[in-house]
């Protein structure tokens, strides 16, 4: 065995940046592209702290960098620790604005939302309650739904949720024709120590060649820690390795665009 897990060292703790690393290139500017054997890339600004190879680990400790301007994004989380919601049960969503999973204060007081289900398109209402925002899709039969809050502007922003009310569905998610969309592609249940497959849309078409991130409820803030480029069919395949869920986010020409994949915690 030749590879290494890399640990990043930040505030004297080290937390778990990659598993299963068998390529580092030092770059320049300080940065270390690193690869692993599922196929999963990333760049880092950071210096090697300690290197354990009898051990399989390598300890890189992160340089800091000038605060800048993030584009906000926007998410959209299920009030729910199971990862579902039961036939019946009032299904009930917050919506947050920030970065990287990160909530910062904003003004949400021009977005729209609406719900495609079994029926059809639904508008729902944004409200806001003690300094969060929420949406009540109230209660829903077995099946799934998928949510979309969009806030015009500059980026524009789109967040999206497939929500499973019941147990057991496996089957294909039709895309809703945003102008720029992540997807499932194909809905089955998400697990820890497997690979899940998204796909970028523009407009209902695939979109390759364009960066795809992603980052988990547990990265305790560390800087999308999954990053692929869509392939000729816009898809990408990340390897999950956290619990918790997901956020998927890609920008393209103007628009910022997420994914929500929800898995019990």
């Amino acid at each position: 065995m030749c590879e290494a897990n890399v640990y990043l060292l930040r505030d004297g703790q080290e937390q778990l940046l990659m598993e299963r690393v068998d390529r580092i290139i030092p770059g320049e500017d300080n940065t270390l592209f690193m690869e692993n054997i599922f196929g999963e890339r990333k760049v880092i600004k950071a210096r090697f702290r300690e290197l354990e190879l009898v051990r399989h680990r390598i300890i890189v400790e992160e340089i800091p960098q000038p605060a800048s301007v993030r584009p906000g994004e926007l998410w959209l989380e299920p009030d729910t620790d199971h990862g579902h919601f039961h036939e019946g049960e009032e299904v009930r969503l917050k919506l947050f604005k920030g970065y990287n999973m990160q909530p910062q204060d904003a003004s949400l007081e021009d977005v729209q939302a609406f719900l495609i289900n079994s029926a059809g398109r639904r508008e729902l209402q944004v409200l806001l309650d003690k300094g969060q925002y929420w949406l009540y899709p109230g209660q829903e039969v077995d099946g799934l739904i998928q949510v979309i809050v969009h806030q015009p502007g500059d980026p524009e922003l789109y967040a999206k949720i497939l929500v499973e009310i019941g147990h057991h569905h496996h089957h294909h998610i039709d895309p809703i024709g945003l102008p720029l969309e992540i997807v499932p592609s194909g809905y089955s249940h998400a697990r820890i120590g497997e690979y899940y497959e998204v796909q970028l849309l523009r407009n209902g078409q695939p979109l390759a060649g364009v960066e795809i991130k992603a980052t988990y409820a547990s990265a305790g803030g560390q800087e999308y820690p999954r990053r692929q480029k869509s392939d000729d069919w816009g898809r990408a395949k990340f390897f999950l390795s956290a619990r918790g869920h997901y956020l998927f986010s890609s920008t393209y020409d103007g628009i910022i665009t997420t994914f929500t994949l929800v898995k019990g915690v």
